[in-house]
């Protein structure tokens, strides 16, 4: 008990310093905001700017939904149709009789209005990393009571209903066919695994049972568009020290392990402080949403990331699109630049 208090009290605290600091670099930083900001990609992109969501389609960037005083929306999801988008709304303060914590939220894309979907129950008790069922009916999500330990549920958005998946588990993300989840096991081990999971069975594979990877703690495990591989997002396990590392709180790169030939390789080196990624509908490339950039990578290749807009602190990012091969060479030709950052 006491170690989920210690580590849920961590964890509320670094998220208000991270929503300060958000919200001070959106007013008094070098100007750019959701309606100035266009990411070179085609199709849909919902993604955070400061404290509130911006969506991006055929017709340009705009808000989509403002966070309410003293709260934050987090980790957007987009709905396999494109119709909706889940997403976290972190209530940051005591203000008003509100209690520290998050909600999970699903809004309408064309016609939007915050729905809550499940609600805290108690202080200092979280919900984290919706992601939708394959059928659209239901989200996978991380829950970090302040009583139990911390787990992965599913949500049956029709019926209300909600089942546990994994005990002691974060992150998950759930296969195209919704017959896998992959998720980090053991957060709070100090050194925690990859786990891929069959839902029919429970029989779980574990990614690195030796611990030999070089890549840890792991964030945000993603199934790629075939199922046959899995991208996260890692630091090193060891201390690392280069002139780019002290600049950031991190670093953290993305990464690919081979599910059926059992390969581990480093995606893309960015050394970026907790970004977040989506993978494009057909698997090719992947989007990288970084405190410093906004990077687009090709999922199959060797080929650098490429800076393609800035990034946002500690943004959260998902899309549904793809990137044909013109468009990809045009992208390769113009690369943004970060100013002041040395690529």
């Amino acid at each position: 008990m006491m170690h989920t208090a210690m580590h849920i009290a961590m964890r509320t605290a670094a998220a208000l310093a991270v929503a300060m600091l958000s919200g001070a670099l959106l007013a008094c930083g070098s100007g750019d905001t959701g309606a100035e900001r266009r990411i070179p990609v085609p199709g849909l992109l919902v993604y955070t700017v400061g404290v509130d969501l911006w969506i991006q389609d055929e017709d340009g960037s705009r808000l989509l939904i403002a966070a309410a005083q003293d709260q934050q929306l987090l980790h957007p999801a987009i709905s396999p149709d494109g119709t909706r988008v889940a997403y976290v709304v972190f209530q940051l303060t005591h203000a008003e009789g509100a209690t520290i914590g998050t909600d999970l939220a699903v809004s309408s894309i064309t016609e939007p209005s915050q729905q809550v979907v499940t609600e805290r129950s108690a202080a200092a008790e979280f919900f984290w990393n919706p992601r939708w069922t394959p059928d659209g009916d239901g989200l996978i999500f991380t829950h970090e009571p302040g009583d139990a330990p911390i787990s992965v549920k599913r949500l049956h958005l029709s019926s209300g209903s909600v089942e546990l998946l994994r005990e002691d588990a974060r992150d998950a993300d759930i296969s195209s066919d919704g017959a896998r989840i992959v998720f980090v096991s053991a957060p709070y081990s100090g050194d925690p695994h990859l786990v891929v999971r069959r839902l029919a069975d429970g029989a779980e594979t574990v990614l690195d049972p030796e611990r030999s990877w070089q890549p840890r703690p792991f964030r945000i495990p993603r199934f790629s568009a075939d199922g046959r591989s899995v991208l996260f997002s890692a630091g090193q396990y060891l201390p690392q020290v280069s002139a780019v590392a002290l600049t950031r709180n991190g670093p953290e790169d993305i990464w690919r392990y081979d599910l059926s030939a059992g390969e581990l390789r480093l995606l893309a080196a960015v050394s970026e402080d907790q970004p977040d990624f989506s993978l494009s509908a057909d698997g090719r490339h992947t989007l990288i949403f970084g405190a410093f950039g906004t990077y687009l990578i090709s999922t199959n290749t060797a080929e650098p990331a490429y800076a393609v807009a800035p990034g946002e602190f500690h943004g959260w990012i998902d899309w549904i699109g793809t990137v044909s091969d013109e468009e990809w060479a045009a992208i390769r030709e113009s690369v943004f630049e970060t100013p002041g950052v040395a690529q």
